[in-house]
């Protein structure tokens, strides 16, 4: 008899896992308790116009998604962004970050951009980083304190800071250096500098932009990665939601749209906080709700923005706006552009640690302060409000923590379509790897 699998959840992380044991020749089952697929990776309307619920883009610094993508079919439409630099709004000043750089660290601090941020002072100590003795890096060192001993205050608060922080949601001082990537302090200590980090981290990355795109909106992934479960004999479930999961008899049973299910194999592609519901064992963060993410879209009927003024897209510092970023999507994306059809798409994104909190209530006056220009509520054609839990969830010390149970995607805390897709490609021990 075939072995019996059930995926709970149907983002990218349960679909991809979903295939796998399919072509194992396992019998799988996808429970996804929402109406789409994707997850974090899905779609949304908005005044006529489908949009990404979530993730808009994916880094390039694997080919790994770039390969899923071309895998399905979707490799004519991958897209890079329109090349300008994101911009940082402070209280005192806005600023356009240095197109060099990785993570925010200046791989040539000399340059006229990084002067034009933090001043000749600091731009000088920072370039003599390379020739000080780095001493000892701790495996849970933090961003903060690495970068602010190795390159200055400036650089930690103006240059670091505003990309991080608008990445994992936490100050520098509170992110491990190997919450980024746990080879980080390794690849330090070989390195011997931040800036020599730095620079080998660029050289690494695949030609061309950080971040691709596909043209319609990277949900598109989702949906075919969907399409070809089917193909595979995978069995989907939408708006089938799993209530309680118990482990008896060496199996799991799973309680969902009215009955019970049986697995060998139960792998969780849910938030911690689902995951840890669903199997109480499992020791999941109580911080979790903390990093509760709020998307803001708005379309806006406003000529100001025609040319740019911010670039791309802008982050915020220092509670200049309760969001702490906005792209400006329309100006980011040629494809979405010619869609609009003169108007603007602009996303914010909110952190929510108070999920009754309207979010939303705030977007218009954020966005003209973040983009510096004046906007009004009439100028609003449509809005949409996605919230999103645990958007930068802990990873795990063991992705299979219990017999015939697997933790995948955010459940193995894990965010971003390149860290997810590329840790497929690295599976589970004992579990062939899959292009």
């Amino acid at each position: 008899m075939s072995a019996r699998v059930i995926v709970v959840g149907g983002g990218v992380a349960g679909l991809l896992a979903a295939r796998r044991h399919a072509r194992d020749g396992a019998e799988v089952t996808v429970l996804e308790a929402a109406d789409r697929w994707g997850g974090r990776v899905s779609a949304h309307e908005v005044h006529g116009l489908l949009l990404d619920a979530g993730a808009e883009s994916f880094a390039t610094r694997s080919a790994a998604v770039a390969d899923l993508a071309r895998g399905l079919g979707l490799g004519g439409d991958l897209v890079a962004p329109t090349r300008r630099p994101a911009w940082v709004v402070s209280p005192d000043r806005a600023y356009a970050l240095p197109i060099t750089g990785w993570l925010g660290i200046p791989t040539r601090p000399l340059q006229p951009d990084v002067r034009r941020v933090i001043g000749w002072a600091a731009a000088v100590d920072a370039a003599l980083e390379r020739g000080r003795p780095l001493g000892d890096v701790a495996d849970d060192a933090t961003v903060g304190s690495l970068v602010r001993s190795r390159l200055g205050e400036r650089v930690a608060r103006m240059l670091v800071a505003p990309v991080l922080q608008g990445v994992y949601s936490r100050p520098l001082d509170e992110l491990p250096l190997a919450a980024i990537d746990p080879t980080l302090p390794a690849q330090l200590r070989a390195a011997g500098s931040l800036t020599a980090l730095a620079e080998r981290r660029r050289a690494l990355a695949p030609a061309g932009s950080a971040v691709l795109g596909v043209r319609g909106g990277i949900w598109r992934i989702a949906q075919a990665l969907a399409d070809a479960a089917l193909a595979d004999g995978v069995r989907l479930l939408g708006g089938t939601e799993a209530e309680s999961v118990v482990r008896a008899d060496g199996a799991w049973h799973v309680r969902a749209g009215g009955g019970t299910m049986t697995a060998d194999t139960l792998v969780l592609a849910t938030t911690a906080a689902v995951a840890g519901r669903l199997v109480p064992a499992l020791d999941t963060a109580p911080e979790a709700a903390a990093r509760r993410v709020a998307l803001v879209t708005l379309v806006l009927d406003a000529p100001a923005l025609d040319a740019a003024p911010r670039g791309t897209g802008v982050l915020a510092t220092d509670g200049v706006t309760r969001a702490k970023a906005l792209t400006h999507a329309t100006a980011k994306w040629r494809w979405l552009r010619e869609a609009a059809d003169g108007l603007h798409v602009v996303r914010l994104s909110y952190a929510l640690p108070d999920p009754d909190e309207d979010v939303a209530a705030h977007a218009v006056d954020d966005a003209a302060r973040l983009l510096g220009v004046p906007l009004a509520p009439p100028q609003v054609r449509a809005s949409r409000t996605v919230v999103w839990d645990d958007a930068s969830p802990a990873r795990v010390p063991d992705r299979a923590p219990l017999p015939g149970l697997e933790l995948v995607g955010s459940a193995a805390g894990l965010s971003g379509l390149a860290a997810i897709v590329g840790a497929e490609q690295r599976p589970t021990p004992g579990q062939p790897a899959r292009s």
